[in-house]
């Protein structure tokens, strides 16, 4: 979006000539009186970084801390090698180890997920595998003396086809119960944990009328405080649910009959639930292989569902969907793996009241995409996103750049090797105080903040020295936010508040009062150098902001 405004920020009385500066008055000649700004927010996410090309046909991925480090570890199950992995994420900050095995014994493994089993504060690994009809734990043993998992526990072997597993507590009793779906007998089932250590009761069958079963979620669909379950079943087209009746204190847990959310899910393969439309109940969200579709219905209270949503048709052989806040305001977004066309992607909920843009592609390079899914892999805040695809054996993760609201450039790293002074800024939320802080400049120097919409360089402009950083639109500065430099080196000028125009008036915007949410303003400070009497000056390093 590109908006033409007016420069609000030289003072209509004052003429260039009146600085007595030659490097002020050459840098102000550079500003026009109109210029054009760019609104554009730019790339959503990074480009692909490979964890392991190692997981032949890999079909799901996982993430949650398995070392107890604080951050998100990775986890893949991959069918043509009958595989669990995980990937230590050894820095914090995506950078992952090498492939350590979990289980070679998951015969053609489709799915893997991890939640505390034992009770003992870590987080275990399940799996589920199609052709030994397995459902099985491994025990995280990384924090004690064999820092590994342990052997593979099975809970089942009965789960004809095995695709699909989930925990969560079912019965109310405090630990993980665990919920599997198997195809070739059409089976959602549940297996409690009898004792909270992982010790797994004879499966519990809640139906057998999933017509080859994909996919088993659990959540409070009804809202009275217990999980209830979700399936989605290929061959039936269905997205279905089942109440969870028995969740008080001395009621045998049990679920009730199925009760069909679609029957036009065409080949449903996979179902999540999420808060959608910010009503405070769960909605729930499929993917679709033979319609190439994500859609989402609405729960209108009580498990009561709306008709289907259509998010896209677009994705060809959907085959996994997930809900995360992927762009930082606050509503749930959604992200698609299709297989057909080897694409990730998400789609912004853009009113926080369930209507989706259009699809935004993450990535076209996962051959036969499988899975995805959603957190925090760099621990910058904000949710990145993993995917698994099988025909090039890929895990990869892709850096979230869209809730980074602040980037530095021109610095002495850079190259900008007499960008010395220091600029951050306190935020970018419009709704709270904003502060451009400069530190490391020149004591006692005066000083003044330059705005600007472009990122063009020149070096060394007029008398000063180092570069100018933030030209190529409009370009400006603050004409009353001036000062002198702290003993200390440190300026600040609040831009919330500026004596340039008052509160909320210190950025220009299309109509040149406040700014706007989106926009994005690069600054940097400039400054005279001592000694004073050669007339040089500088410039500290820039800073690019997203306003919120």
């Amino acid at each position: 979006m590109t908006s033409p405004i007016t420069n609000p920020f030289l003072s209509c009385s004052t003429s260039l000539g009146s600085f007595s500066s030659p490097s002020v008055r050459g840098l102000l000649a550079l500003a026009p009186a109109a210029l054009v700004v760019s609104t554009a927010l730019g790339q959503d996410f990074g480009t692909e970084q490979v964890v392991s090309t190692n997981a032949a046909w890999a079909e799901s991925v996982h993430a949650v801390d398995l070392d107890g480090d604080g951050d998100a570890d990775m986890l893949s199950a991959s069918g043509d090698d009958n595989k669990i992995a995980w990937y230590e994420n050894t820095d914090g900050l995506g950078g992952f180890g090498v492939e350590q095995v979990i289980t070679l014994n998951a015969n053609y493994a489709v799915f893997v997920y991890a939640a505390d089993l034992d009770g003992d504060g870590d987080a275990d690994v399940l799996s589920a595998s199609k052709n030994d009809d397995k459902i099985a734990w491994y025990e995280n043993r990384l924090n004690e003396l064999t820092s590994d998992f342990g052997p593979e526990q099975v809970i089942t072997t009965s789960a004809d086809g095995a695709w699909s597993v989930y925990a969560t507590d079912l019965d109310c009793d405090g630990d993980m119960d665990v919920l599997s779906a198997s195809r070739y007998d059409k089976k959602i089932a549940w297996y409690e944990n009898a004792n909270g250590l992982g010790a797994f009761l004879p499966e519990q069958v809640i139906t057998t009328n999933a017509d080859w079963a994909h996919c088993v979620y659990a959540a409070d669909l009804d809202g009275d405080g217990d999980a209830d379950v979700l399936s989605a079943s290929m061959m039936d087209d269905k997205i279905a649910w089942y109440e969870n009746l028995g969740c008080n204190a001395g009621v045998i847990t049990s679920f009730g009959s199925e009760q069909v959310i679609t029957l036009d899910a065409d080949e449903a393969q996979f179902v999540r639930a999420a808060d959608l439309d910010g009503d405070g109940d769960v909605d729930v969200i499929s993917a679709s292989s033979g319609d190439d579709e994500i859609a989402w219905y609405e729960n209108q209270g009580g498990g009561v569902f709306g008709v289907q949503q259509v998010i896209t048709t677009v994705a060809d052989k959907a085959e996994s969907v997930h809900a995360a806040d992927l762009d930082c305001d606050g509503d749930m977004d959604v992200l698609s793996a299709s297989m057909g066309d080897a694409t990730i992607a998400w789609y912004e909920n853009t009113d926080g009241l369930g209507s989706f843009g259009l699809q935004e592609v993450i990535t076209t390079g996962a051959n036969g995409a499988q899975s995805v899914y959603a957190t925090d892999l760099d621990g910058d805040g904000d949710v990145d996103v993993l995917a698994g695809s099988l025909a090039d054996n890929k895990v990869a993760w892709f850096e979230n750049l869209m809730c980074s609201c602040t980037s530095k450039y021109c610095t002495v790293a850079d190259g900008s090797i007499n960008n010395t002074t220091l600029l951050d800024a306190s935020g970018c939320d419009l709704n709270w105080p904003i502060t451009l802080d400069l530190s490391n400049g020149p004591p006692k120097q005066f000083t003044m903040l330059l705005i600007g919409s472009g990122t063009a360089t020149i070096t060394n402009p007029g008398s000063s020295q180092g570069d100018l950083c933030i030209v190529g639109g409009f370009f400006s500065r603050y004409n009353l936010d001036l000062g002198q430099i702290s003993l200390a080196g440190t300026f600040s000028t609040d831009i919330s508040n500026s004596a340039s125009g008052g509160p909320g008036f210190g950025i220009p915007n299309s109509s040149g009062s406040s700014i706007l949410v989106g926009e994005t303003w690069n600054f940097q400070y400039w400054h005279r150098n001592p000694p004073t009497s050669l007339g040089t000056s500088g410039f500290s390093e820039a800073i690019s902001v997203t306003f919120k």
